[in-house]
């Protein structure tokens, strides 16, 4: 396994420079006693010390670590050897030199007071075993070789530092030039990530939107419808659809030409999907010049109004049209209404809404028109309110009770809120809806006052709850009467009120039982 580089560029120069010192100190004590016990510390200490070192180091888990305590030991042991030569003047200053520079070089500041340490511990280990002696002289022979050996170190050291920093300088360049590379490719990935976000984006959209009028397409319309009627079933809330024709298509594209007509049918998209205030309505183009409208959590009475709302929206454009008898491209819409989940089927919904279409067509076009056998929000179910059209309120003799003047009377009031209905739906003035909704009031209130004589003078159990109820309905559409008129009710419900809890609920369902127990009474 090949080492790291500074392993390697230590074990060669710690070999070399210790060879060279042993060379050194082998002229040094050339001629004197040196015996070979002397010899052969010098061999292990300067010989075989650096290629064990090296050795020792490979075989460790973290080479590096070891390495860097291995040049405290070098001082230690060169340290010892300084003071067993007794301080030799050239043999010392090269010793003491190259540790201290290979430290500084490795380790910086730290290194240098841990050479420091460790060769006046490895000096004064000698001197605590064996003594202290000073011979500084160093034999000429010696001195050269220190000189010419310690140069060559230090030169060594400088171009192994030189090879460092340049290997550290490309490797900057080359990481520098990496980040680049990399801050280039994550921008072109951004930018191809934006572009496939865009054409998702796009994709969607042509799947679910219309092309030409950048409405909802078809295809959405169907899958919105799937999950209103399911919701319509679980909730029990009302659920509207209103089929959309533009009045006399076929002879405005005759007339003005095909790119007149694409610039029509967007105009209209945009007063029909103007005129879908609630952002859970759906405007859609259901194919050539029909759109449709979905109105979830909407009774019979607000889709009407919400359908007249359109036809005026798309009248009020003056788009002229030679072949319309107004003068003006307009639209005609059929109108249904869900409830209770009665319809099994989108296209079950779908056709209600085209047959109140063709009647819209049939009875003069530019006009609403609403299903038949749709299930308005104000019918009365088992009461026996029956409908002639969705908005209107029909008398029948079964809703007779036992009084005929509170049958005239309910029959009146049945007559006026037909009348109100109707100053609504034809878009009266509001002071004159206000004014109409004040006398249904009074003959309401009227009604009550008879009812309530005749039931106070029989004595029959339960009157004084009934004359209770009275009052409280009685402030109630007082209550709604001015709630319209600050804007915190809207016609809608004021209308369901008069019809469904007045009318309905309580006239033909709890003054009906009631008179029936005082004619059984009787």
């Amino acid at each position: 396994m090949t080492q790291p580089w500074l392993i390697r560029m230590h074990h060669w120069m710690r070999s070399a420079s210790f060879t060279m010192l042993f060379v050194a100190t082998g002229l040094h004590v050339a001629g004197t006693d040196f015996g070979p016990a002397g010899w052969a510390l010098l061999v292990a200490l300067f010989l075989i010390y650096p290629q064990l070192q090296y050795r020792w180091v490979c075989r460790l888990d973290d080479p590096l670590r070891a390495e860097m305590h291995s040049l405290n030991v070098d001082s230690l042991l060169l340290g010892t050897f300084v003071a067993a030569l007794g301080f030799s003047q050239w043999l010392a200053f090269t010793a003491i030199l190259g540790t201290l520079s290979n430290s500084a070089a490795n380790k910086g500041r730290e290194g240098i007071w841990q050479a420091i340490l460790a060769v006046l511990g490895g000096a004064g280990l000698w001197i605590a075993i064996m003594g202290f002696s000073f011979s500084p002289h160093t034999e000429w022979s010696a001195t050269v070789v220190c000189m010419v050996g310690l140069a060559a170190y230090l030169l060594a050291m400088s171009n192994f530092s030189f090879l460092r920093n340049s290997r550290l300088r490309q490797t900057r360049e080359t990481l520098e030039l990496r980040k680049h590379e990399l801050l280039s490719a994550n921008l072109d990935l951004r930018q191809s990530l934006e572009e496939i976000d865009q054409l998702q984006v796009k994709l969607r959209e042509q799947a679910t939107h219309d092309p030409l009028t950048k409405l909802y397409n078809r295809g959405y319309l169907d899958s919105t419808l799937e999950r209103e009627m399911a919701r319509c079933r679980r909730d029990g809330v009302p659920l509207s659809v209103a089929m959309i024709d533009v009045d006399h298509f076929k002879s405005y594209n005759d007339c003005y030409g095909h790119p007149a007509g694409d610039t029509c049918l967007k105009k209209v998209a945009d007063a029909l999907q103007g005129s879908a205030r609630r952002a859970s309505d759906l405007v859609a183009r259901y194919g050539g010049e029909e759109f449709s409208l979905v109105l979830p959590n909407t009774d019979s009475f607000a889709a009407q109004q919400m359908a007249e709302a359109a036809r005026q929206a798309v009248e009020a454009l003056a788009i002229p049209h030679e072949q319309s008898a107004t003068g003006w491209v307009t639209i005609s819409i059929g109108v249904t209404t869900m409830v209770n989940g009665q319809e099994n089927s989108v296209e079950g919904l779908m056709r209600l809404a085209d047959q109140a279409l063709y009647l819209a067509k049939h009875d003069g076009r530019n006009l609403v028109r609403v299903a038949q056998d749709a299930q308005p929000a104000v019918a009365a179910g088992e009461a026996g309110i029956s409908l002639e059209n969705p908005v209107q309120l029909i008398w029948k003799e079964a809703h007779a009770c036992a009084s005929g003047m509170v049958d005239e009377q309910h029959r009146a009031l049945f007559s006026h809120a037909n009348d109100l209905l109707g100053a609504i739906l034809a878009g009266r003035p509001a002071n004159e809806v206000t004014e109409m909704l004040d006398a249904l009031i009074q003959e309401v209130s009227a009604h009550f006052q008879d009812e309530e004589a005749i039931l106070l003078a029989s004595g029959l159990a339960g009157a004084a709850e009934h004359v209770a109820a009275h009052q409280q309905l009685v402030n109630r559409v007082i209550e709604m009467r001015e709630g319209l008129q600050s804007g915190t009710v809207d016609i809608g419900a004021l209308f369901q009120f008069v019809a469904h809890e007045l009318i309905v609920q309580h006239m033909l369902g709890a003054d009906k039982e009631l008179l029936r127990q005082l004619e059984l009474q009787v």
